[in-house]
């Protein structure tokens, strides 16, 4: 983490307080306060006033460092979903072709239909999300929807999975492998976006009265 000993005063303590309210994400704090800082030496650039001043008043501009780091919260669960979704995607594909040719039981079939519905309902909600352009409170309480639909999808894969691993002896030792990966990969995910969206709401219910 940097210490911003290139900025006056008032930026850096704005971006300590910015990085440290994003520090569950390291390297997104990282990014958030490289783009903030950027800003703020921009407008002590273009101002006329001694920079300490200029960027005390661009740090007011901005508003409080909690709200921007809520905000900016809600950009990281967004993206975290829909990459955790193609995820999913990817391996609903998979357990159904590896039904359809023998190679697993027809319960990952059916745990891969009813992530199927689960996955459509968090989709919806990031698909309203993105033609609404909502923001801020906006887009924290739309997530609550997609968020617990991609948990729901994510544990229905797994005990699709983990039931057809354990019940289904006919199976090749290739599929047996890779369930075993998929659901490892898919718990850490599962783990990782709930971690994630907990320090989310945190900073949100932080701001609310």
């Amino acid at each position: 983490m940097s210490d911003f000993h290139d900025y006056p005063p008032a930026a850096r303590d704005y971006l300590l307080q910015l990085h440290q309210a994003l520090s569950f994400a390291p390297r997104y704090a990282t990014e958030v306060c490289a783009e903030v800082g950027d800003h703020f030496m921009e407008a002590i650039e273009c101002s006329d006033q001694h920079p300490d001043s200029a960027a005390l008043n661009a740090t007011q501009r901005f508003g409080s460092p909690l709200l921007l780091a809520a905000e900016f919260s809600t950009v990281l669960i967004t993206r975290k979903l829909r990459h955790t979704l193609l995820l999913n995607m990817a391996v609903m594909v998979v357990m159904i072709v590896a039904v359809f040719s023998c190679f697993a039981g027809r319960q990952g079939g059916a745990g891969a239909i009813a992530a199927c519905l689960s996955g459509a309902v968090a989709w919806s909600g990031l698909l309203l999300i993105q033609r609404n352009q909502l923001s801020g409170t906006q887009l924290y309480h739309w997530l609550c929807t997609p968020m617990i639909a991609c948990q729901i999808t994510c544990f229905v894969m797994i005990l699709g999975l983990v039931w057809n691993l354990t019940h289904f002896s006919g199976g090749s030792p290739l599929w047996a492998l890779f369930d075993v990966t998929v659901v490892a990969m898919m718990a850490l995910r599962m783990l990782h976006l709930r971690h994630h969206s907990r320090r989310m709401c945190l900073l949100w219910r932080q701001m609310m009265p």
